[in-house]
């Protein structure tokens, strides 16, 4: 926290989901879309020791005396939705920026368009915050109105990022099928090199 602005990185977490609280309960709103087998969890700080209690409905309750224990008791996308939606709760509250790399891993895709909706909706985003995310899933391109807040990155002689809008004039056609059509090249494997593939695994196969 540094003149009112907070910044956590959670780079370091890239591949292991891992939810590092603050105290308090998780709200039930978010525990009830992520998983609703789950009664709660709460989190204590006790002696600068951090105690997590997990309770399943019609089951006991369990304390936990490392968050990362979550992990053999929760699926990879629970433990992940709980650190995501808490973080973008208090983004949407305060107002800021939140950044999140490849928003998709560990989720199904109405989850994250659930996610996005809130920072779309002016109703649960007030104060106007902003989510910057990356994706290798083009279907959630669709959930956005406009095409000049979508950057394409293309490998096609080389590594560029483009506006959409500089390629999509009109809102009205899917930004996916745009995508995945390969239109503006670079954007789709090679047809070709599928082929080749194929007919590499299949040669593979008769020896």
């Amino acid at each position: 926290m540094k003149d009112g602005h907070m910044f956590v990185d959670l780079a370091f977490f890239t591949n292991f989901n891992l939810f590092l609280p603050e105290g308090g309960s998780v709200p039930t709103e978010i525990i009830s879309l992520l998983d609703p087998t789950i009664e709660y969890i709460n989190i204590e700080n006790i002696n600068d020791k951090v105690i997590t209690r997990l309770k399943f409905y019609q089951q006991k309750e369990m304390v936990l005396l490392n968050p990362s224990e979550l992990n053999v008791f929760l699926s990879s996308g629970t433990v992940k939705g709980v650190r995501v939606f808490s973080d973008a709760l208090r983004v949407l509250k305060k107002g800021g920026y939140f950044i999140v790399d490849e928003v998709e891993n560990h989720f199904n895709r109405e989850l994250v368009s659930a996610l996005l909706r809130l920072f779309m909706n002016k109703r649960t985003n007030p104060k106007g915050a902003v989510i910057l995310f990356s994706t290798h899933y083009p279907e959630l391109l669709d959930e956005l109105e406009r095409n000049d807040a979508v950057f394409i990155t293309r490998s096609d002689h080389g590594l560029t990022v483009d506006n959409l809008n500089a390629f999509l004039k009109r809102n009205d056609i899917r930004k996916s099928e745009v995508y995945q059509s390969d239109s503006l090249g670079g954007t789709a494997p090679k047809y070709k090199s599928l082929m080749n593939l194929q007919k590499s695994i299949i040669k593979s196969l008769e020896t």
